[in-house]
């Protein structure tokens, strides 16, 4: 399994116009639980102590997801949506950060993450118990791209 080193910038999306974050600053909010369709789950992880506290709201979820750029940068703004095995989606939510917990009930699962134009999809087992987690990397090229507009 491919692990994800934190890099020293972060991007997270505003509207249409990424912005670089310091990964080491907290946003100043604190991640809160929300719910899509009565599935709960929480994002966000921009500062390492909001990483922390989001890994402690989350570890009783069974689904993490991690979002970042091929040179380990995380992203925040990732458009998510959780379907069951027929396609009816149950989950639609914008991550607040580079991660993002939700919980399910036990079962197999198509997400998608969208960043930046580009859909990621992935397969996942939910398990009843423990946690099943997911990594969405986007090419290191939409991050140079952002660089040069900024």
């Amino acid at each position: 399994m491919n692990k994800i080193v934190v890099g020293t910038m972060g991007l997270f999306l505003l509207g249409s116009s990424p912005v670089f974050a310091n990964s080491l600053t907290d946003s100043g909010a604190e991640p809160e639980v929300q719910t899509s369709n009565g599935i709960p789950y929480v994002s966000g992880g921009f500062g390492l102590a909001e990483r922390a506290e989001l890994r402690a709201i989350g570890k009783s979820d069974n689904l993490e997801l991690s979002f970042a750029l091929q040179n380990k940068d995380y992203i925040g703004g990732a458009e998510v949506r959780i379907k069951d095995k027929n396609g009816t989606e149950l989950l639609e939510a914008v991550a607040d950060g580079p991660l993002f917990f939700a919980k399910l009930p036990e079962g197999v699962y198509i997400v998608e993450a969208t960043a930046m134009g580009e859909t990621l999809e992935q397969t996942v087992h939910v398990p009843s118990k423990g946690q099943a987690q997911l990594y969405f990397v986007w090419k290191d090229s939409i991050g140079s791209h952002t660089l040069a507009n900024k």
